[in-house]
């Protein structure tokens, strides 16, 4: 049960996801060089996030509050985080988008290939000998078809599910309200 590990903000109802930050620099990853608006959210975190992602119903928004440890607030470290956190989920939002679209577009070739297999089928079990080759042909079309209809079938639903599912989650990401505080003694 979420409820007993996450708190319920009282005034909107979103679920609240704290992050202990010893400085704002453990946000990124220690060994990204680029440009600070640029560089990559600490693996180990986005990992915490999605397995707190995962606890939480989707139909639940998210707050997010970064509780920095031992520091003033500093408004340009803030934004940077926050331009890097919306980086970081707008890049693996795209991706995601990116594969459903490949998936359905798979999934459209598929059926392509199963109808002009079946239409085969269809036009030649006419013109067909009682040769066992020739019967055979036949069924490889006719079963050919049927698997990449099947395939496409199952690709386009079932294999989706998790696609649609991550893109979800990520959407929600990129929707959450991101806070900090800060502590000048142990949390």
């Amino acid at each position: 049960m979420y409820e007993n590990t996450y708190r319920e903000n009282a005034t909107n109802g979103n679920i609240i996801i704290y992050i202990a930050l010893d400085d704002y620099m453990d946000f990124f990853h220690e060994w990204d060089n680029s440009t600070f608006k640029k560089r990559d959210m600490h693996p180990d975190l986005a990992e915490f996030l999605d397995l707190c992602s995962e606890d939480i119903p989707l139909k639940k928004k998210l707050e997010l509050q970064f509780c920095v440890k031992n520091e003033h607030r500093e408004k340009s470290k803030e934004d940077l985080i926050l331009a890097s956190y919306r980086n970081y989920y707008e890049f693996f939002g795209r991706t995601e988008n990116k594969k459903i679209k490949r998936n359905f577009l798979n999934a459209l070739f598929l059926v392509f290939f199963a109808l002009v297999f079946i239409l085969l089928h269809t036009l030649l079990i006419e013109s067909a000998t009682s040769n066992i080759w020739s019967k055979v042909f036949l069924e490889g079309l006719l079963i050919g078809g049927w698997v990449f209809m099947w395939e496409a079938l199952h690709m386009a639903s079932f294999g989706s599910q998790e696609l649609f599912q991550r893109s979800r989650e990520i959407k929600r990401f990129l929707k959450a309200d991101v806070s900090f505080q800060y502590k000048s003694n142990n949390y």
